[in-house]
């Protein structure tokens, strides 16, 4: 009870999502327990390989956040043109202020599937080992001891299920619908169609671009452990970096939106 209503109070301040931000400082609260526990796995090894594990996991760590930043911030910007531009009374600038009218876009995400790829490709890796382990497919059993045939089917399933995604999200054909019906066309592409198709082909850009980056963060966390030998950071999820890198952006986005909005009270 106390949490939900810590988290209401956080949301009345308008400080993002209440839920979110709790989640997000139980995760920070965790990271000096990591640490330690790097350390700790490492107090019977040389100091410089403390010293390494605790480097590559900070590194980790701006890294990952980094690229999450990156990740959700990346839009495609698509230029729109509206047939009332097109017409002879319109002009590019406004006739009465003289300046230059707002353009119309359409903003397209990399990543529209958030960390939906992650948690179904998670899902169905674990069905393959939970069938071995029951004998169903033991001939398959000396798989396991590959893990870069794991990391590889980890990489090219976040892909699928990343394309999958984004395809039933953003249809190409209610897009162009929907410009037909607000009488706006992208330029140099003729409605109907080659809008379609247009639309089809920079979906599949971006979606592989995203999908591409979302999975790297993924893997590499799995190559730091195989590297310095250390198994401290499995705690450390894509889904947490991404938690993590979103309430940042929220909590920018709103501190930045309080600020303005006092300035121009």
């Amino acid at each position: 009870m106390i949490v939900l209503w810590l988290s209401e109070v956080i949301t009345d301040y308008g400080l993002g999502n209440g839920t979110s931000v709790l989640v997000y400082i139980n995760i920070v609260s965790n990271l000096p327990n990591l640490i330690d526990k790097i350390v700790n796995e490492n107090r019977d090894n040389t100091a410089v390989l403390s010293v390494m594990s605790i480097v590559g996991l900070i590194s980790l760590i701006l890294f990952a956040l980094y690229a999450i930043v990156l990740l959700q911030n990346s839009t495609l910007i698509i230029n729109l043109i509206s047939s009332k531009r097109l017409s002879r009374s319109s002009s590019e600038y406004d006739r009465s202020s003289g300046k230059k009218k707002s353009r119309s876009y359409l903003p397209l995400r990399f990543n529209q599937a958030g960390v939906m790829p992650i948690i179904l490709t998670t899902s169905f890796l674990v069905i393959p080992n939970y069938l071995i382990n029951l004998g169903v497919f033991q001939s398959l059993n000396f798989l396991t001891n590959f893990k870069w045939i794991y990391w590889i089917g980890y990489f090219v399933l976040i892909l699928a299920f990343s394309s999958f995604y984004s395809s039933i999200v953003l249809n190409p054909k209610d897009i162009s619908d929907q410009l037909q019906k607000s009488a706006v066309k992208i330029p140099g592409v003729r409605p109907g169609v080659q809008t379609i198709f247009y639309l089809k082909q920079e979906i599949q850009r971006i979606t592989l671009m995203g999908a591409t980056l979302l999975a790297f963060i993924t893997i590499v966390p799995n190559f730091i452990e195989s590297a310095l030998n250390i198994t401290s950071l499995s705690g450390l999820s894509t889904t947490s970096f991404l938690i993590l890198g979103g309430v940042i952006l929220d909590l920018k986005r709103e501190i930045s939106n309080i600020y303005y909005s006092e300035i121009y009270r």
